[in-house]
């Protein structure tokens, strides 16, 4: 109902900024008819939008910065959870950009998250490092436009591409990436695939299979 006003303005030449809180599995026991899973999607397909998704606080003030010095429609994801905070006040934010949080010449295969599901990837990288097995993290914090050059010489540094999405896996991070990347590496969506119910953030983040354990299960998956 909402979104068919939204869809319209663009035909007007729009210059509107949204804000979209409380979405996705994890604001818990609200349950699935609260948790706007679709979101990411519907933005995405309006002509010429932006669609960003900061993961703290700090990336968040420095993106709504951006937003509102850009004209057009602009969709923010914010995250209801309490988070870390992962960036400093110097971290400088682009439309279009993406920040690369680790990285060696060694890393396996890459990790592309946003939000929450970001910090689910940094605690995969911990874990994951005491193994000895080093992959590469991702903050695509610009959903639209995506950062190319980032997820392309990523595929070429690394086996594979692993998105994380508190999303369905139609019209996501997933696919926002997999529409950047070449054909040299394969791409794997950990997504919303089940029909979402209620509880704990992290039970649902686990039930998901979008949760740390998820990622490091597929990363064993990929290099064994």
């Amino acid at each position: 109902r909402a979104f068919d006003q939204i869809r319209m303005s663009q035909y007007s030449n729009s210059n509107i900024k949204f804000v979209g809180s409380h979405a996705g599995v994890s604001i818990g026991e609200d349950g699935a008819s609260q948790m706007g899973l679709e979101d990411i999607a519907m933005f995405r397909t309006l002509l010429g939008s932006v669609v960003l998704y900061p993961s703290d606080g700090i990336s968040t003030e420095k993106l709504v910065e951006k937003a509102a010095a850009h004209f057009g429609n602009v969709y923010i994801r914010t995250t209801r959870m309490d988070t870390p905070i992962i960036y400093s006040k110097e971290d400088d934010f682009k439309i279009g950009g993406s920040k690369v949080l680790k990285e060696s010449k060694s890393d396996v295969v890459t990790i592309c998250a946003a939000g929450i599901t970001l910090h689910e990837a940094l605690k995969a990288y911990e874990k994951l490092k005491k193994e000895n097995i080093v992959v590469r993290v991702i903050d695509v914090y610009s959903i639209k436009p995506i950062d190319k050059d980032s997820i392309r010489k990523a595929q070429k540094e690394t086996k594979a591409i692993i998105t994380v999405e508190d999303h369905f896996a139609e019209g996501g991070i997933g696919e926002a990436v997999k529409s950047a990347a070449s054909e040299s590496s394969p791409v794997y969506i950990l997504a919303v695939r089940k029909m979402p119910r209620s509880g704990k953030p992290y039970e649902l983040l686990d039930y998901e299979e979008i949760s740390s354990e998820a990622i490091i299960k597929k990363v064993k998956e990929i290099i064994r």
